[in-house]
């Protein structure tokens, strides 16, 4: 069984992240995950139309270095974190409100490869499990996220949603493949009493008339629960490749519950201050 690490683990160096701790050199950022994010960052849940890879590099650079050098939890050290970028950002054109979620994206990036490892020691038989669980979990956030951006009344969250039902499909894909390469049978009825299954079941049927608000709690809900499937999955020791794949996903996962929490947050606060002005 592979145990969650402690967050302050230092990956690189092998000790605690405090700063008395780790040698500077240690947590130098790594040019494969510059060379990731240049690739990645244009798919993103936050990124903006017309924006480029200069705009977000300084914060993905900024939230890994500030992992290293703090660990824990992002939000604690947040204050932090947005001082340090009015000295780090360069040539970015953004505020600290617009690259919080690209650095909070390195951030988790760091944490996570800290936490979660693999011996490879997972049997066939699990591996299948582990493999049609994650696929029930895309092709139900396809449908519910599919769904989503269609009742949806703003524009802005009908493109957010619209991309994570592709996600979604394409991470199905991929499942898919790997269940075929391995000689195993693919599970079309899915676990329908799973919670997970149960969850966006529930919110399917509340999408009809529903306000922006009420869906983002409730795609914010299903995301919580493939954030917790994908947990599981890491900790089964799966084979390195597949490990990464898993590992993947997983980050796609837990920026998109990041975005849409940060969206219902901000859409709740709007419907808070309209209620108070007629009050």
């Amino acid at each position: 069984m592979v145990e969650e690490r402690d967050p302050t683990h230092d990956p690189i160096s092998g000790r605690g992240t405090h700063a008395a701790d780790v040698n500077p050199v240690d947590r130098a950022y790594p040019g494969e995950e510059a060379d990731y994010w240049r690739n990645a960052y244009a798919e993103e849940p936050y990124y903006e139309k017309g924006r480029n890879f200069d705009d977000y590099a300084a914060a993905y650079e900024l939230g890994w270095t500030s992992y290293m050098a703090h660990g824990g939890e992002f939000d604690i050290v947040d204050r932090d974190v947005a001082n340090d970028w009015l000295v780090r950002k360069g040539v970015s054109s953004l505020s600290w409100d617009e690259a919080r979620p690209a650095s909070r994206a390195a951030w988790q990036r760091a944490h996570n490869k800290a936490t979660y490892m693999s011996d490879g020691s997972a049997s066939s038989g699990q591996i299948i499990e582990t493999l049609n669980d994650l696929l029930e979990n895309a092709r139900d956030g396809e449908l519910g996220f599919r769904e989503a951006a269609e009742h949806t009344k703003t524009p802005q969250l009908g493109a957010l949603f619209g991309r994570r039902a592709e996600t979604c499909r394409q991470a199905a894909v991929e499942l898919q493949k790997e269940i075929a390469k391995r000689g195993g049978t693919e599970d079309r009825g899915g676990t329908v009493s799973g919670a997970a299954h149960r969850v966006w079941v529930h919110i399917r049927g509340l999408f009809g008339g529903a306000s922006d608000d009420t869906m983002l709690t409730e795609c914010e809900r299903g995301e919580d629960a493939a954030v917790a499937r994908y947990r599981k999955a890491l900790k089964q020791n799966l084979p390195a490749e597949l490990h990464a794949l898993v590992l993947r996903q997983f980050e796609g996962a837990q920026r998109n519950h990041d975005m849409i929490k940060m969206l219902r947050d901000r859409a709740q606060a709007k419907t808070k201050a309209q209620t108070d002005s007629d009050v």
